[in-house]
């Protein structure tokens, strides 16, 4: 059953990742502008900055590109935490699981350039395949940090005198 859930999540977050490559250009760019103008805004009401329309408008500009890579970044965590999830329920070593998790995220981010190659206004960039990788590798190395303290902890309960 496990495999069955892992896979399914695995398809619908590629679902995810392609619909949010299918966007045209000026689609796309407007999502990141309104999530990074409601960044600026929000640091200008916390930290009291009194900034104007038009200044928050030009930070929002200059934060979209830093917004689009870590969006890029994080979809990709997932996606190969969720290969790793999925292999887990195979009788692979922990290092094959790894490897091939990131293998099949970074070809994934492949094809997912390439796609963008055939949407308006959008390109297929090398530089994203590495960021999406680099994605990848950061999610893996959290599930991994999680299920050491997790063992960790499970030793230590264990361990402890009763």
């Amino acid at each position: 059953m496990k495999k069955w859930a892992t896979g399914l999540l695995i398809v619908v977050w590629m679902a995810v990742i392609f619909a949010f490559s299918n966007q045209i250009a000026e689609e796309s760019a407007q999502s990141s502008q309104t999530v990074a103008y409601q960044i600026a805004s929000w640091q200008n009401e916390v930290f009291q900055l009194q900034k104007g329309e038009e200044e928050l408008v030009a930070q929002a500009d200059s934060m979209q590109f830093s917004i689009r890579k870590c969006a890029h970044m994080s979809e990709y965590a997932v996606l190969a935490v969720l290969f790793f999830l999925h292999l887990s329920c195979y009788p692979l070593a922990r290092k094959w699981t790894v490897l091939l998790s990131w293998v099949f995220t970074v070809c994934y981010a492949i094809t997912d350039e390439g796609h963008q190659l055939l949407v308006s206004g959008r390109s297929g960039e090398f530089r994203d395949v590495c960021i999406d990788g680099l994605g990848g590798l950061l999610g893996l190395a959290a599930a991994l940090a999680a299920l050491h303290l997790i063992a960790r902890r499970r030793f230590r309960r264990a361990a402890a005198p009763k």
